[in-house]
């Protein structure tokens, strides 16, 4: 039996962007590109009541046990795939998941609304 990924990308399922796609949509989207990556076994794509970014959609979170936690607003998931693969690989590669240096996400870094850290 395969054992449940203990990271989330979450993705807001209510969001909706200026071109009728949904967050409910991207969340295919996602789950492709982690797979076609490697990373689908650590990290779970999930479509998640509204993360509150209203005002930018489509809002994502990232998050693990024991890691920080990453918002994101004003996604068009499908333009910023590739960031966010780079993102889920740095945050599997990172003590705690915690990004110091977030140039290497090129145009993503500058969608970023809140880090939380961990509470271990």
């Amino acid at each position: 039996m395969t054992q449940k990924p203990t990271n989330r990308l979450l993705v807001c399922a209510t969001c909706e962007r200026a071109d009728g796609v949904t967050g409910r949509q991207d969340c295919a989207t996602l789950r492709g590109a982690l797979k076609l990556a490697g990373f689908s076994d650590q990290i779970e794509v999930e479509a998640t009541p509204c993360l509150g970014g209203c005002v930018d959609a489509v809002n994502i979170s990232l998050q693990g046990k024991g890691r920080g936690t990453y918002v994101f607003d004003g996604l068009n998931i499908k333009a910023s795939e590739a960031e966010i693969v780079k993102l889920c690989q740095m945050f599997l590669e990172l003590k705690n998941g915690w990004i110091e240096d977030a140039r290497p996400l090129g145009e993503l870094r500058n969608r970023l609304r809140a880090r939380i850290p961990t509470m271990d």
